[in-house]
């Protein structure tokens, strides 16, 4: 089947790339505003990079595993794993100014072990992504005001 991939974009034309990295790399804070993050922990950091064990769910879809987050502010932050769930993640966040704001870029590409979540993930991304784009413009609003 194939790792399922995308990429979405949105600007925040009041809140520049310094910021926006900022509120992507606080991975610990994901599950005050990502409804389907539960729970996020770092275990471990060694300069620019964290050891993450996240915990999300949705419905009767539960996991548990660890990520790998690499930063390069204020630029770029990468979030990967090959543990299961999941055969392969990464996410690669980038920050570029755009006047006084940020074009905030989103690539990933995500292949799971089960087929079935695979067809679900692909079928649900399309609103994810939406949802985070919503939810982040909410917390640079609530972090840094209007």
């Amino acid at each position: 089947m194939g790792p399922a991939t995308g990429r979405f974009t949105a600007e925040f034309p009041a809140y520049g790339p310094d910021q926006m990295f900022a509120l992507a790399a606080d991975i610990e804070r994901y599950p005050d505003f990502i409804h389907w993050c539960r729970q996020i922990r770092v275990l471990s950091r060694d300069g620019n990079m964290l050891e993450i064990e996240s915990h999300f769910g949705a419905g009767p879809i539960d996991a548990a595993f660890r990520t790998r987050a690499v930063a390069e502010p204020p630029h770029r932050l990468t979030i990967s794993t090959d543990d299961p769930p999941f055969r392969r993640f990464e996410l690669v966040w980038q920050f570029e100014a755009i006047g006084d704001g940020c074009r905030v870029v989103a690539e990933y590409a995500m292949e799971l072990h089960s087929p079935l979540i695979q067809a679900l993930a692909r079928f649900a991304l399309p609103e994810a992504e939406r949802k985070v784009v919503r939810r982040f413009k909410a917390r640079a609003e609530e972090v840094y005001g209007k």
